[in-house]
């Protein structure tokens, strides 16, 4: 199963149509439950979709999932490597008029590379690809073009997080 959550603050549609563009190019068959948003319109015949989710019911998802795709919010990049999710990440963008500002790309870069179990994308194909890897269980975590970076401001966070992930 494939839980996929935007967060509690914003909608976020691209992430939705293009999670929905990858399963119907994949004929992809096992559940899949998306947490949208409230003003999200959103819809698919093959998803359990909810506009919101308590904290209990989100847990209950979240841990019963293969893998997490999700907007690159720091709450959602912290579930997964607390509880070993492997998470496919897609940042918000303040060209696209999705978030006040860039951060959430701020935040992919500072992580990108650093814990094998997230893949950070930023194009469709990266997307594509970090998504056939999350449901392909005999897969690699560490994906192409996700080496390592010497990021200090990843290592910083981690560090003040109690996060472990690979020295630089």
């Amino acid at each position: 199963m494939i839980f996929i959550t935007v967060g509690t603050q914003l909608p976020f549609d691209r992430l939705l149509e293009t999670f929905a563009e990858w399963h119907d190019s994949r004929g992809y068959e096992g559940e899949v439950v998306a947490q949208v948003g409230e003003s999200s319109e959103f819809t698919h015949p093959d998803m359990n979709v909810f506009k919101t989710l308590s904290s209990d019911e989100y847990y209950k998802w979240f841990c019963q999932a293969q893998g997490i795709f999700s907007h690159a919010g720091m709450g959602s990049i912290l579930s997964c490597l607390d509880h070993g999710k492997r998470g496919v990440f897609l940042p918000r963008q303040y060209a696209l008029a999705e978030h006040r500002n860039d951060h959430q790309l701020d935040t992919a870069k500072a992580f990108t590379g650093r814990f094998p179990i997230l893949s950070f994308c930023s194009d469709k194909q990266a997307f594509f690809t970090a998504l056939d890897e999350l449901i392909n269980p005999n897969a690699a975590y560490q994906l192409p073009g996700q080496e390592s970076q010497d990021n200090e401001l990843g290592r910083h966070i981690a560090e003040h997080l109690g996060i472990k992930g690979r020295k630089p």
